[in-house]
């Protein structure tokens, strides 16, 4: 504060050393709240960062689970394809044996 204001500060009695004071105390509050903001704000920022990187880490996981599921299921059906050809395989000739031991049996 410049010595021209404080003297006038003086000159009002109590109440201008009190508004004085009231002055004082605004822009120290403010210095004040601004840094908590700043603060808190960085926090933010934190927090968002980390929250980032735990989806991205979850979603890497999650591909591998899914990928490891898709081939499973692509091998099961591969498998199941197979066994499906060797059971009409078999069922085929079955089929024929019988027919040929029908025309046998005439």
């Amino acid at each position: 504060m410049t010595d021209q204001l404080i003297s006038q500060l003086v000159d009002f009695g109590a109440l201008g050393l009190f508004s004085g004071f009231l002055v004082y105390q605004f822009i120290q509050m403010q210095k004040r709240l601004d840094s908590l903001v700043e603060g808190f704000q960085e926090q933010v920022n934190a927090i968002g960062e980390d929250f980032d990187n735990r989806v991205e880490a979850m979603r890497a996981r999650y591909d591998v689970v899914i990928a490891d599921i898709r081939r499973d299921a692509r091998e099961n059906e591969a498998r199941l394809q197979e066994e499906l050809k060797l059971v009409q395989r078999e069922l085929l000739e079955r089929e024929r044996q019988s027919l040929a031991n029908f025309r046998l049996n005439e």
